[in-house]
């Protein structure tokens, strides 16, 4: 196995408690940020409208990640305690964040009249290798863990002991591969929003297949609904909002609806 990558938090002076998630995720979106913009200006977009655009992609992804959390994972707390849905700081879930990101995308960049795709495209190349450092901190805390395993990359687990799959760190792995992936396509650009549906179709099948990892209600884990997660659910969705968004541009171009984006 691997050797326990666990990181507790830290009380600065002893008094500032500081969270290696928190942390990382905070870098995640100064990298996204970054990339992002330099993105948008190196493809002809308006640097400051992608960068307004990531702020409110960012506000809207955290409520709809704490939302499809607990409604979807927890259930019982939203029927007991409702007003539990305005504490964005508990708890959040990464196909929320990404759904809430589209919507927030679509809304903000519509209502600034400009092409939501194209502006998505760009933050695409933001947003994937942020990816690898926000699953960093889920692989430092390892929030994530699945079914015992005497597989080479388990880990110890920090709550019990048990050597087992760090799903966070999984992911990061793939988000590694996606990143590669992407910036070794960065030039090719058949249509306007390739990027971004290649990374929803690379990217959904394998977290619906390393959900199949994670432990049963029983036993601490995910709720299920008929057998699977909500996170299988959202990603047969993604994988088909991937699809389309693929079939379509191909479409579009054969067409002659919609010139060949230059590289």
């Amino acid at each position: 196995m691997l050797p326990n990558l666990y990181i507790p938090p830290y009380k600065l002076f002893g008094i500032i408690p500081i969270q290696p998630f928190g942390v990382l995720v905070a870098l995640a979106l100064v990298v996204g940020y970054s990339l992002g913009r330099r993105r948008a200006r190196l493809t002809g977009l308006d640097p400051q409208i992608c960068a307004d655009g990531q702020f409110w992609i960012v506000v809207t992804g955290f409520v709809m990640a704490h939302w499809v959390s607990l409604i979807f994972y927890f259930p019982d707390q939203v029927l007991h305690a409702p007003w539990k849905l305005l504490f964005f700081w508990e708890g959040i879930s990464s196909f929320g964040g990404m759904i809430g990101g589209i919507l927030g995308a679509a809304i903000f960049f519509r209502r600034r009249k400009v092409s939501t795709i194209k502006y998505v495209d760009a933050i695409t190349f933001g947003f994937v290798p942020a990816w690898i450092i926000g699953r960093m901190g889920c692989t430092v805390v390892f929030d994530h863990p699945g079914h015992p395993t005497d597989f080479l990359l388990g880990m110890m687990y920090h709550r019990d002991g048990i050597v087992r799959h760090n799903l966070g760190m999984y992911e990061m792995l793939v988000a590694a591969g996606l990143t590669v992936v992407l910036y070794s396509l960065k030039n090719v650009r058949p249509f306007d929003g390739f990027h971004p549906a290649l990374m929803l179709v690379l990217y959904s099948p394998a977290r619906f297949l390393l959900d199949f990892l994670r432990e049963v209600p029983r036993q601490g884990g995910d709720v299920r609904y008929f057998g699977l997660t909500p996170g299988q659910y959202f990603a047969v969705g993604l994988l088909a909002l991937g699809v389309f968004l693929l079939v379509r541009g191909v479409a579009r171009v054969r067409v002659g609806r919609e010139p060949v984006a230059s590289p």
